[in-house]
């Protein structure tokens, strides 16, 4: 039983290089971090050359500015105020200050606050928050010099259809220039509704 145990267990001289050979390797694979480690040497982190870099990068992607909105209690004339200031007001973007601007030069200016409502997009609850941050001098519009202007001149203004408009020019044509505004309610197309909408920009000098 001995002699057999010993015959199992004995190892030849072939097999026991080849045991030597795998503790070897076995021991270089678990020693080879730190060797690695130790003949690795790291370089320094050079911080004027990052802080060179953030700068580069700043001037290629240049932060936008912030948008400022007016303080409490700041109040925002209409027909003196550009797009940008226009930004100031609660809920007012550059996209709604651009519309603003445009409709009041299709107007010829505000002369109620309550007209930002006729602006694209611009519905009564956006206009409830900002209604107290603006006002309108009326004296500031530009109007219309209704015995002198042609279909052009009145075409960009955005309380007259097409039709009216024509039938503005071809009664004045007709019979003469217009006095007051009661003369245009003779014109059949033009409703009391329309006529108290554009008294305030006409001018019948």
């Amino acid at each position: 039983m001995i002699s057999r145990l010993k015959n199992y267990l004995s190892v030849s001289k072939k097999e026991w290089n080849g045991l030597v050979v795998l503790v070897i390797l076995i021991l270089l694979v678990l020693a080879a971090p730190y060797i690695f480690q130790l003949f690795r040497k790291d370089k320094p982190i050079n911080q004027t050359e990052i802080n060179k870099a953030i700068a580069e990068l700043n001037r290629s992607n240049p932060p936008k500015a912030a948008s400022t909105k007016a303080a409490p209690g700041v109040v925002i004339e209409l027909n003196n105020a550009d797009s940008a200031k226009l930004t100031q007001l609660n809920g007012i973007g550059p996209s709604f200050a651009k519309r603003i601007v445009s409709y009041r030069t299709r107007l010829g200016g505000f002369v109620r606050k309550e007209q930002l409502k006729e602006v694209f997009g611009l519905d009564s609850e956006k206009y409830a928050g900002l209604q107290n941050q603006v006002s309108v001098d009326p004296l500031k519009i530009n109007k219309i010099p209704i015995n002198t202007i042609d279909f052009s001149g009145l075409s960009h203004f955005p309380y007259l259809t097409y039709k009216q408009m024509n039938a503005i020019i071809r009664f004045r044509e007709q019979h003469g220039e217009y006095e007051s505004i009661g003369d245009l309610k003779n014109i059949v197309i033009m409703d009391d509704i329309t006529l108290q909408k554009i008294k305030p920009y006409l001018t019948f000098k």
